[in-house]
């Protein structure tokens, strides 16, 4: 299991970092801030994040804390998977503001935390401050669904 991990962790690392150095093809001569200011932020953190989740997976390997996991663990896993997959295809139909409090209510759940009021409000209060970020700071849209829930996405942004 852990060694799929670290597999996988490496193909991302691998094609973060090309397409970290092809964002150097996105040059805009005049400006401070071009074209490839936000994907290298983007992809800069990404390459940070799976470098150390490699190294802990190494540290996992290397102290074959992998041996003790139990079937309920890697079941859970799995529902991440599967819950991640789901919101990502109820994304474009459902639109963002319905669909990202309830997978992170879902997530949090499978992740094991308990507080009602601590899921209701982290899943919320991150929601809006995602709306406001991209929508109003950096004007990217984010997907508004289909039918009735576009009407409700256009309430907020």
């Amino acid at each position: 299991m852990l060694k799929g991990e670290l597999a996988f962790s490496i193909l991302i690392l691998v094609a973060a970092t090309y397409l970290f150095w092809e964002t150097g093809n996105f040059v805009k001569p005049g400006t401070t801030m071009g074209p490839s200011f936000w994907p290298r932020i983007v992809l800069g953190c990404l390459i940070v994040l799976v470098g150390l989740a490699s190294v802990d997976t190494l540290r996992a390997l290397e102290t074959r804390q992998a041996w003790g996991q139990s079937l309920a663990t890697m079941d859970r896993g799995k529902l991440r998977f599967f819950a991640a997959i789901a919101y990502l295809a109820l994304l474009p139909v459902l639109g963002f503001i319905l669909t990202t409090p309830a997978f992170m209510i879902a997530f949090m759940l499978l992740l094991g935390e308990k507080s009602v009021g601590w899921i209701l409000g982290v899943s919320i209060a991150m929601t809006a401050v995602i709306v406001v970020l991209f929508t109003k700071a950096m004007y990217v849209p984010l997907p508004r669904g289909e039918w009735l829930f576009r009407q409700f996405s256009l309430l907020f942004y």
